[in-house]
């Protein structure tokens, strides 16, 4: 299995880099919020030539745990943090753009 998970969900999208000091503490919420929930992995990343763009990348076991962990009500507790993350992304969160990923295993070598 791959150190991301069975099922990687990519969030990306722009904070002007002046914001983003009100960013990653908003987003540590959100990494302790996903370990509650039981995803494999939660990682931030910024682009190198453009602080504006951060990726998110959210790894669950399997797809059906990304379907049954969707289907569940967001915390209460949570819905803050999305409003504050909205209020950050350039857009706001319908400017979210995302994607997602199954690992792909590769032969052994000879």
């Amino acid at each position: 299995m791959s150190r991301l998970g069975q099922f990687v969900v990519e969030y990306r999208y722009r904070v002007d880099p002046l914001a983003q000091a009100k960013l990653w503490p908003l987003l540590a919420v959100m990494r302790d919020y996903t370990e509650h929930l039981g995803l494999a992995s939660f990682e931030v990343w910024r682009q190198d030539d453009d602080p504006w763009t951060v990726v998110e990348w959210h790894g669950y076991d399997s797809w059906s745990q990304y379907q049954r962990i969707g289907q569940q009500p967001t915390h209460p507790d949570i819905e803050p943090v999305y409003r504050d993350l909205g209020d950050l992304i350039e857009g706001g969160m319908a400017a979210v753009v995302s994607r997602s990923w199954t690992p792909q295993r590769l032969p052994e070598s000879d």
